[in-house]
């Protein structure tokens, strides 16, 4: 009995004594999304090339996200100090992190790839209109000699190449950015 009880004490104790994140540390759920973040401005600020402009933006987007969490930068390089020291914590927390950053980046390409083609069908219904137009100008032109038959019909076959030729620099454009099956889920 007393060799049972010494076994539950110590089995408490043990697990009682875990080292777990201390006080005063971010936990690894709100972290996580702290870094997240941190990352996404840090992306934007490296597309500023005025040195003073991007360190103003910075310092208030970082103040953005410190309030947004309610936290502060004492607490948040506390944190990232004791998770730097505990490297498996910090390697999960970015694992998630990627995870997030990639389905980001999908959403974008997908919204990218949504507004080429939009703008790809309104090019095409332009070009389409223009060569119409052209195509009706030479018909009218043309006079009921079979001649001048002949030159309307390759006018318009050229202007119908020309017409096609450009549909199909944009359509280029456009499949350049499709994503692959893998990426549309």
């Amino acid at each position: 009995m007393k060799r049972l009880i010494w076994v539950l004490m110590t089995a408490i104790l043990w697990f009682g004594c875990k080292p777990g994140i201390p006080d005063g540390i971010i936990k690894p759920d709100k972290m996580e999304k702290i870094l997240y973040d941190m990352h996404i401005v840090d992306g934007y600020i490296s597309s500023i090339y005025m040195v003073d402009s991007a360190k103003k933006v910075a310092a208030a987007y970082y103040k953005g996200i410190y309030k947004k969490f309610d936290t502060d930068s004492a607490e948040y390089n506390r944190s990232l100090i004791w998770y730097n020291t505990n490297p498996k914590e910090l390697e999960a927390m970015y694992k998630n992190i990627q995870k997030s950053l990639a389905r980001q980046k999908k959403g974008t390409e997908l919204a990218d790839l949504m507004i080429k083609k939009k703008k790809f069908k309104a090019d095409s219904l332009v070009i389409a209109k223009k060569f119409k137009a052209d195509s009706l100008a030479i018909r009218k032109k043309m006079k009921p000699d079979s001649l001048s038959k002949v030159k309307a019909v390759a006018e318009i076959a050229k202007k119908k190449k020309q017409a096609d030729s450009l549909s199909n620099i944009k359509k280029a454009g456009v499949s350049e950015v499709v994503p692959s099956p893998a990426m549309v889920h």
